[in-house]
């Protein structure tokens, strides 16, 4: 093999590795084949492993070629009986039999395989009957890349099949479980109004609790669902953050009055451009982590600024039980829990934070925090300041 057909192989696996859809390796194989190999003609042909159909079918003809009938015919002749095997279902072996009883002199023929069965092949043609011997080593090597590829595309594609049922399953157990939760919540505030300042009101009041706690994990879990399988859409408004922040703090009043935290806040009032569902979200998850983690007479401090890149920085800093450096890595990942010989006493299900940095990631912001076991932590997330107008802002909307 010449130095100049290294160089050409070497940049076919390159620009095959960034390669993102079937439809796209389809026309690039059937292209560079050809020209690799100075064939007359060549043909890709590929099952989608979701449908079990024909997905893909991809034909390239040389430009001296193009009408030379015989060839034309014959590649026409190996995609037809090809397909009719794959669709028909023939064994493995049936079909690379026929590949093989074809693949001599002017055609190479390889197939392409799939967690060890045949769902498509190429096809190169020429009108040199020394072809195949010319090219049999040089396609061999560009069939190993194509699978290699192929195989990374089919996994993802079962992934996101994987995905759609997940959010599928995910929205329908929750459509069931929120509405009879909607019910009980809406029952239980009724019977409050009515027993306060009984000995039975605790009791109401503490169901309504339990079940709207309930209903916001089933939602975080769905938005969890949703975010891997798609970005976050979100819907941008503008709005004073220090007047939201400070609204979700007195809506923990009573959790601070209990553990009788020390909490105070210095808060720059301006104006933000965000998804303010989310952006309270944001704030309320990482508030309510502050407090489930931190000692009864802790101590609490939030503070917001704009940065000179009018980036927006929210933080909070508690007291609490801190986090062990070897749990650093997982902590924003879903349904990871750390410390968990502490977490015994809390309530939880590791989703709170993973969200948190998807819906910072999504406003094309950050999120972080820093940590020392027993003394405490400080939780950060920045988002700009103005909103993200960039080249892909239609994603998010």
């Amino acid at each position: 093999m010449n130095i100049s057909n290294e160089k050409n192989i070497c940049a076919f696996l390159k620009k095959l590795n960034t390669i993102t859809s079937m439809k796209e390796l389809s026309k690039f194989a059937a292209s560079e084949m050809l020209n690799l190999t100075n064939a007359a003609a060549s043909c890709f042909c590929l099952m989608s492993v979701i449908t079990n159909r024909i997905e893909i079918k991809q034909f390239a003809y040389s430009d001296t070629k193009r009408k030379d009938k015989r060839v034309t015919h014959l590649a026409e002749k190996i995609a037809r009986v090809g397909v009719d095997m794959l669709t028909n279902k023939f064994e493995n072996d049936d079909i690379i039999e026929y590949f093989n009883s074809i693949s001599k002199d002017e055609v190479i023929i390889e197939p392409i395989y799939y967690k060890n069965t045949v769902l498509g092949f190429a096809a190169i043609i020429s009108g040199n009957q020394a072809f195949n011997e010319k090219n049999s080593t040089l396609a061999g090597i560009l069939m190993e890349g194509l699978n290699s590829r192929v195989e990374v595309l089919f996994l993802n594609e079962e992934l996101d099949k994987t995905n759609r049922e997940k959010i599928q399953f995910l929205a329908s157990i929750s459509h069931e479980y929120k509405t009879p939760l909607n019910s009980i919540i809406g029952f239980s505030d009724m019977l409050k109004t009515e027993l306060v300042g009984t000995n039975n009101y605790k009791y109401v009041d503490n169901i309504s609790k339990s079940s709207k706690f309930l209903l916001s994990l089933i939602q975080d879990i769905l938005d969890m669902a949703r975010s891997e399988f798609k970005p976050m859409e979100l819907k941008y408004e503008t709005f004073r953050p220090m007047e939201v922040i400070k609204d979700i703090i007195y809506s923990f009043d009573e959790v601070i009055k209990e553990k009788n935290i020390n909490f105070s806040y210095t808060m720059m009032d301006v104006e933000l451009t965000a998804d303010l569902k989310r952006f309270k979200q944001l704030i309320y998850n990482l508030i309510s982590n502050a407090l489930k983690f931190n000692k009864p007479d802790g101590k609490i401090v939030v503070v917001t600024y704009v940065d000179e890149n009018k980036n927006y920085f929210f933080e909070i800093k508690d007291s609490g039980d801190g986090i062990r450096k070897k749990d650093y890595e997982k902590i924003f990942n879903f349904f990871s829990q750390v410390n968990r010989d502490k977490l015994k006493r809390q309530q939880g299900s590791g989703v709170g934070l993973a969200l948190c940095k998807v819906i910072a990631n999504a406003h094309h912001g950050d999120i972080g925090f820093k940590s020392r076991l027993n003394v405490g932590s400080t939780f950060w997330f920045s988002i700009p300041k103005d909103g993200y107008f960039g080249d892909d802002e239609d994603i998010f909307y």
